[in-house]
């Protein structure tokens, strides 16, 4: 009798164990689903399925992001060291999106409408000294756009756009947009009322078909030498040969 007992203990410790490793593994598989590491083992994306979206849909995301890491390797280089790790969030509502060193948030996840590679080119590249804004926005925010429209989702039609605004005599010289002293109001206004998302909407596009003209007129290794300097418009001139206005004209 003490000898079945013993055996039934056995057997039920081992069914125990046997249950529980099954268990501890998928929280592992699970875990491991949501993370993507670029194919160089520099850069590890951690995925937050805050918006509960189908495991489809983030292995997708996975996907686009090593996608992105690729083209963004292949653009300019630049001396900013990216975080080892980027925690990626997808979120709720519509809210706009942002890409710090160690932090993307998307929004518009289910309706497909997230700039995911506007966001990492931010991450991967630099943004000012410290994701600040003393070297201003043109520049990061035009390549942004640039690489978005090149091998993203979320297309900016800029100069169609800027077209029109230049019809109407509504385009802002980009002598104020690369004004340290005023261009926070173009790109980072308080938006408080229509007029401002509209200035911010208006700054973004002509950042985005200024960098994009520069770019397919005389190439990225040219753009590669004003990406986030100071002094940008003295540096234009420097690489490029003209002045700010110059260029604009053109």
């Amino acid at each position: 009798m003490r000898v079945f007992c013993l055996i039934s203990i056995i057997l039920l410790t081992a069914c125990t164990r046997e249950a529980a490793v099954p268990e501890e593994k998928v929280k592992k598989e699970i875990s491991e689903e949501n993370i993507a590491v670029t194919e160089d083992g520099k850069i590890t994306f951690q995925i937050f399925n805050t918006v509960k979206v189908s495991q489809e849909k983030v292995e997708s995301i996975k996907e686009e992001l090593l996608d992105a890491y690729d083209d963004i390797q292949n653009s300019i280089h630049t001396d900013y060291v990216p975080s080892e790790r980027i925690n990626v969030f997808l979120n709720k509502g519509n809210q706009a999106s942002w890409g710090m060193r160690s932090e993307l948030k998307l929004f518009s996840i289910k309706e497909n409408q997230y700039p995911l590679v506007h966001e990492l080119t931010h991450s991967l590249l630099g943004y000012g000294d410290n994701f600040d804004s003393n070297m201003g926005y043109l520049t990061k925010e035009g390549f942004a756009a640039y690489m978005e429209d090149k091998h993203g989702k979320q297309k900016s039609h800029s100069h169609k756009i800027m077209k029109y605004f230049f019809d109407i005599n509504k385009s802002i010289p980009i002598r104020k947009l690369i004004d340290l002293k005023q261009d926070d109001a173009y790109f980072r206004p308080p938006l408080t009322s229509q007029e401002e998302y509209t200035l911010q909407w208006m700054s973004y596009l002509h950042s985005a078909s200024f960098v994009s003209y520069l770019i397919d007129t005389y190439g990225l290794e040219e753009f590669e030498g004003i990406y986030n300097k100071e002094d940008i418009a003295s540096k234009i001139e420097e690489v490029y040969g003209k002045n700010i206005s110059e260029i604009e004209k053109d």
